[in-house]
């Protein structure tokens, strides 16, 4: 089965009441998984694609929010609080996730204490990350918010590399394309990365933490130890 931390952190007795209701499926550019203002019907949980969480407004005009991958489970606060989501799921990046009946998931909840736990300490990261991106954006720089941004996104991905365009690097950070081109001009100058066809590469992380802001150090302290306790399970091979 291909990795998801959500998945591999699940205690074996979770692990056998939810994997038999699991579905792996590949994924595009676009696809709308949820949508904004519906209830959460199924959840997912990216393998090898990248999910952004995007909030449309009246006049038709879009925002990401938040780009979760492997470590993530989308519309987690929605499915928790059993209300209609706020934003909408859709693939900023194609590659295979997992699918799973919000139903199947809900029973199971109601019955694991360990389950429940580990969905509420997810949760609380997400608010985490929310709270510091809010934060992050009035006080720091555009090239500090990226490098902070990509710093984190390569941390949790595991990878080297994030498979974003500019584009969505502009709707992340709330910023125009050219402000986001300026900020990865500052980064590729440092020698921290590198960028071309829409995939960023890192290439001297020490680099690319000292261009970022302080946020990834507040970022690494509170969100990931929540998670960190079980994220030696793994999930096993279908």
């Amino acid at each position: 089965m291909l990795r998801n931390h959500t998945l591999a952190a699940l205690a074996p007795d979770d692990r056998a009441a939810l994997y038999p209701h699991l579905a792996q499926r590949s994924v595009g550019r676009g696809e709308v998984l949820t949508s904004q203002g519906e209830t959460v019907d199924d959840v997912y949980f990216p393998a090898s694609a990248y999910l952004a969480n995007i909030v449309t407004f009246r006049d038709g005009s879009s925002a990401e929010a938040f780009v979760m991958g492997c470590e993530g489970v989308s519309g987690l606060a929605a499915f928790l609080s059993e209300l209609p989501c706020a934003w909408g799921v859709e693939v900023a990046a194609p590659g295979e996730v997992f699918q799973l009946p919000a139903s199947a998931l809900r029973r199971r909840v109601e019955e694991s204490d360990d389950l429940r736990a580990l969905l509420i300490r997810r949760a609380y990261d997400y608010q985490a990350q929310a709270a510091l991106a809010v934060a992050c954006a009035g006080a720091h720089t555009i090239p500090q918010r990226l490098a902070r941004l990509i710093l984190a996104s390569t941390a949790r991905l595991e990878r080297a590399e994030l498979r974003l365009t500019q584009e969505d690097l502009a709707r992340l950070l709330g910023v125009q394309r050219t402000s986001v081109n300026a900020a990865a001009l500052v980064l590729k100058a440092a020698r921290a990365v590198t960028y071309s066809r829409g995939v960023i590469r890192v290439t001297d992380r020490a680099a690319l933490t000292r261009e970022a802001c302080e946020c990834i150090d507040l970022e690494e302290t509170l969100c990931r130890p929540a998670f960190r306790s079980q994220a030696d399970r793994r999930p096993e091979p279908a």
